[in-house]
């Protein structure tokens, strides 16, 4: 499902550890090791400019990735630089072109809130229209990777699925593909009804979470469900807390979300705020 890993990295300590991270990912095949120079705009030199930027870029990419070799051979490993006004966008482009069935990014807190409105790369990433699916991997989690933590987050990082629902085509394309995972063990379907309403909508939620549960463990699926009521970003964090979610695995619902930020897309509030890892699987159409 995800066998090619587009991975891009600024050099920092951080995406190396996250490097480590991305080689255990299960039945992995190949890694992308992505650079993207963003474009020089000086009328004088910059292509020249330009140019130095992805071959020192080269450099370092294959620093990268001779040490992801070393950490697993049966890696098939590329390299890839480009230049872009926008790092976003060239990541976007890098995923379309090489045809990435994931792509790996570390998200910041302050960056990820600061991009509701000044666009940080994560979350932009999120809202631009893709078909690449996107994990992404909290600082809170990339910092302590190790030990037992890091084989739950890596190698073991699809035993455990969160899977949020509102019962849509986009979410049980979601659940479907969460059942698939290479290594899952368990997937725990969880639907959160608002606050204020009744127990008439909690009686039905938990009705058509029960037939949702019945379609995944007719494939032999083992798996829960969980009905819950209070804040659906707030109560999808908490909840893979307690239920100690390897990751939590949710749907794009197929659409951009630069216009939904204002109003508060729970896609995008999960990314913020969850501890845990965080698939955002892209939905059919």
């Amino acid at each position: 499902m995800f066998e090619t890993v587009l991975f891009p990295t600024d050099f920092s300590e951080r995406a190396d550890v996250m490097l480590d991270c991305v080689a255990s990912f299960p039945q992995i095949k190949k890694v992308i090791l992505l650079h993207v120079v963003k474009e020089t705009l000086h009328p004088m030199g910059a292509a020249v400019i330009d140019r130095l930027a992805e071959e020192k870029a080269q450099t370092t990419l294959g620093a990268a990735r001779r040490y992801l070799a070393s950490l697993n051979p049966a890696i098939t490993v590329t390299l890839e630089t480009t230049v872009a006004p926008d790092v976003a966008e060239g990541i976007l482009a890098a995923a379309e072109e090489t045809g990435a069935g994931l792509v790996v990014l570390g998200a910041h807190e302050k960056g990820l809130r600061a991009g509701i409105l000044s666009g940080s790369i994560p979350v932009r990433v999120l809202c631009q229209a893709g078909r690449a699916n996107v994990l992404f991997m909290r600082h809170k989690v990339v910092d302590s990777l190790s030990g037992e933590t890091f084989e739950k987050f890596c190698p073991m990082l699809f035993t455990r699925i969160l899977c949020p629902t509102d019962f849509s085509k986009f979410s049980d394309h979601a659940a479907a593909m969460a059942g698939a995972a290479a290594g899952v063990r368990e997937v725990i379907l969880l639907h959160v009804v608002p606050g204020h309403a009744g127990a008439e909508k909690v009686r039905e939620a938990e009705a058509r979470i029960a037939a949702a549960r019945g379609n995944l463990t007719a494939r032999g699926v083992r798996c829960r469900s969980i009905v819950a009521t209070g804040e659906p970003a707030a109560e999808i964090a908490r909840v893979a807390e307690k239920e100690d979610a390897s990751v939590i695995w949710i749907s794009s619902f197929g659409k951009g979300c630069l216009r939904e930020l204002i109003a508060g897309s729970t896609v995008q509030a999960v990314a913020m705020n969850a501890v845990r890892p965080v698939l955002v699987v892209r939905s059919v159409r």
